[in-house]
């Protein structure tokens, strides 16, 4: 008998019977004697209960659903500890899991698979609105309900986006003919791997058959990896094309060619249902990368060992032709799975012979091409937080070293890394990293790592789980953006106990300094501009304009003399090019008719200079001439200044100009 039946856990949760049996959780039927109501609880598996690592990626689960809160996921009621054996409180759903529904029908209607997908989509809508990542999206996970209800159970190895971890777990390998290619090459993921799993899950829906199979879980893998299946309709005739252009999107092998959110999804799913002639004419989902795909480590180590369980645990299930390969006949890698020895043998010659190729294309270059970076440090921190952050993973490769040492720091805590930091290196140099496996004597501080360029809310998430007040001051600096951190008090390195304070020192960017703006009247344009760079701003546009001052000296600038500006400010001036002669006027011959009429008065004009305020994005300018309206205009003030021509007769004239309702009035001669 389960040594659980009949236990109250809690105090209050009275354990009934075994309602199912996970990787890592029995998930039991009980009693709430607070609420008195049935509900079910999961606990940890006794071989996994001893293990920190286990127990850590169970208190994840338990975050990651306490945070959520949707008609189609799972509730969670409460989490909790009883003399070491950890369990998380759900509701009690009567149901069965989407994978025995597909069993039992063979196949689903396209609109009844678009049902199911629709709701497990709004389940992934909310969950990755919320940061979380499910990572295992599978008809088992599913629980359908008597009135149709789906909801999305089981996120056992659900990450959050900030800090998710990029190392496929083993467990994933039982989900192998739903796992994302990303997952499979131990590759950053985000939340598109969730919607590459719904598509499967829609293919087997529609199809009663998985896109991918094969005799052992690494070739379920490369066929992930390499190829290309058939489209739902090809499968199974009658299934409408825009549904068939759905799946084949959302299980596009390119990630950034993929869906991008499981709105746009859900969007798609909708059309359908509304139209079953609706196209979408998305490309191809083949990965036209052509770049080598290699398995990540922890899943060629997990493949292999499913592979033997499978082979001594039945009989090789049929093959179906139903991908196109893109790689040699599959017979190829069959043999590489049944002689290890050979596989190994051919990895380390490719590998010697990529390196030969690398160095020899370096010593004919000369390697210099490459922009080198600085190596930062990654020791202190999370290795979690490390393969999380996509600045650093960007431009570098991180690599975890085969085997955790045990030491007194916490477990996941990066002791050494390879390169070491402040080394210069190319884009994509690998790093290597140490990381701690905890021990006996796990010292319960934490080590301050170098958050130099980091912004406030990364150095928040980053002390979010070690209980250190965290404390900002902001201060100006001429080398660091502002928002991003100058330094730390303590430095990196140092030990925190709980409670401790840390201070980081935030940038305000370089600090702005104002000058004296110099009177640059009746000086030359480059005696103008070096006044204007001895106090630090910086010479704008230059526009020649008539004027009686001497030609070539300044006659105008847009900011007066004397007021305070920022250093660096553009100050734009006009330069007089003189005035221009009046044309001699013609004698009057008499014989035409009007000879004895006086001539007219000569015409002239001036260029009124305009400064437009800083204050508003558009200033309206009107200019009158002796009470007359020769300019109403609306102006961009992101000009700065600018010039009016006006006319009328020769000789002096009253000019008022109104900017934005403000008045000024000069006497100018018009010539």
């Amino acid at each position: 008998m389960d040594k659980y039946i009949g236990k109250l856990l809690g105090g209050r949760y009275e354990i009934i019977d075994v309602v199912g049996v996970g990787g890592m959780a029995v998930v039991y039927r009980a009693r709430c004697h607070v609420l008195n109501r049935y509900v079910a609880v999961k606990v940890l598996k006794d071989e996994y209960a001893r293990d920190p690592e286990i127990r850590k990626r169970f208190s994840i689960e338990s975050q990651a659903v306490a945070k959520l809160s949707h008609h189609n996921i799972v509730s969670v009621y409460d989490v909790g500890n009883d003399n070491g054996t950890d369990y998380i409180v759900m509701e009690l759903i009567e149901g069965v899991t989407l994978k025995e529904y597909l069993q039992k029908k063979g196949h689903l209607s396209w609109q009844e698979a678009v049902f199911f997908a629709e709701q497990i989509c709004r389940a992934l809508v909310h969950a990755h609105s919320r940061g979380i990542i499910h990572q295992d999206i599978k008809p088992q996970n599913v629980i359908i309900l008597r009135d149709g209800t789906a909801k999305l159970t089981d996120f056992g190895i659900a990450s959050f986006a900030t800090t998710q971890e990029t190392r496929v777990v083993q467990e994933a390998i039982g989900s192998v003919h739903y796992i994302s290619p990303e997952q499979a090459k131990g590759s950053k993921i985000d939340y598109r791997t969730d919607i590459y799993s719904l598509g499967v899950v829609l293919y087997e829906m529609l199809t009663g058959k998985l896109p991918f199979e094969g005799e052992t879980a690494l070739q379920v893998v490369m066929q992930h990896l390499n190829a290309v299946p058939l489209s739902p309709s090809e499968v199974l005739p009658g299934i409408p094309q825009g549904l068939d252009e759905i799946v084949m999107h959302a299980m596009c092998a390119n990630i950034s060619r993929r869906y991008a959110s499981a709105e746009e999804l859900y969007a798609d799913l909708e059309r359908v249902k509304n139209n079953a002639a609706a196209h979408f004419d998305y490309a191809g989902a083949a990965d036209e990368s052509g770049e080598t795909q290699v398995i990540g480590r922890e899943v060629q180590r997990a493949a292999r060992r499913t592979a033997a369980q499978e082979h001594g645990g039945r009989a090789p299930a049929p093959r179906r032709e139903t991908a196109v390969e893109v790689r040699e006949p599959e017979t190829f890698f069959d043999r590489l799975a049944e002689r290890p020895g050979l596989a190994a043998g051919i990895a380390v010659a490719v590998v010697a012979v990529i390196t030969l190729v690398v160095v020899g294309i370096l010593m004919f270059t000369g390697g210099n091409n490459e922009e080198k970076l600085v190596i930062p440090s990654l020791i202190g921190r999370n290795i979690d937080e490390v393969m999380a952050d996509t600045e650093l993973t960007g431009q570098f490769t991180i690599k975890e070293a085969d085997e955790r040492k045990e030491s007194d720091r916490p477990v996941g805590e990066i002791l050494e890394q390879t390169p070491e930091e402040e080394e210069k290196a190319v884009k994509g140099t690998i790093i290597t990293v140490t990381v701690s496996a905890g021990g006996d004597h796990v010292k319960d501080t934490y080590k301050v790592v170098d958050f130099k360029g980091k912004t406030l809310d990364y150095v928040k998430a980053a002390l979010d789980s070690h209980g250190i007040v965290l404390e900002s001051v902001e201060e100006f600096s001429d080398d660091v953006e502002a928002g991003q951190v100058i330094r730390t008090d303590p430095e990196a390195g140092a030990e925190l106990e709980k409670g401790a304070k840390l201070t980081i020192y935030l940038s305000k960017g370089k600090e702005k300094k104002q000058s004296a703006v110099p009177s640059l009247i009746g000086l030359t344009q480059s005696a103008a501009e070096k006044k204007l760079t001895e106090r630090g701003f910086v010479l704008g546009s230059v526009d020649a304009v008539e004027n009686s001052a001497a030609v070539g000296t300044v006659v105008w600038q847009s900011v007066a003399a004397d007021t305070k500006a920022e250093q660096g400010t553009a100050v734009n001036i006009q330069v007089s090019k003189g005035k221009s002669q009046p044309k001699p006027e013609e004698p009057d011959s008499g014989d035409e008719p009007g000879g004895n009429e006086p001539p007219a008065p000569a015409q002239g004009s001036a260029t009124i200079p305009v400064t437009l305020p800083g204050n508003t994005d558009m200033a309206h300018v009107v200019i009158s001439v002796d009470g007359v309206v020769q300019h109403d205009e609306t102006h961009d003030t992101a000009l700065g200044s600018i010039a009016i021509s006006v006319t009328g007769t020769a000789g002096e004239h009253e000019v008022t100009v109104s900017v934005d309702g403000s008045s000024t009035t000069q006497t100018y001669t018009f010539s």
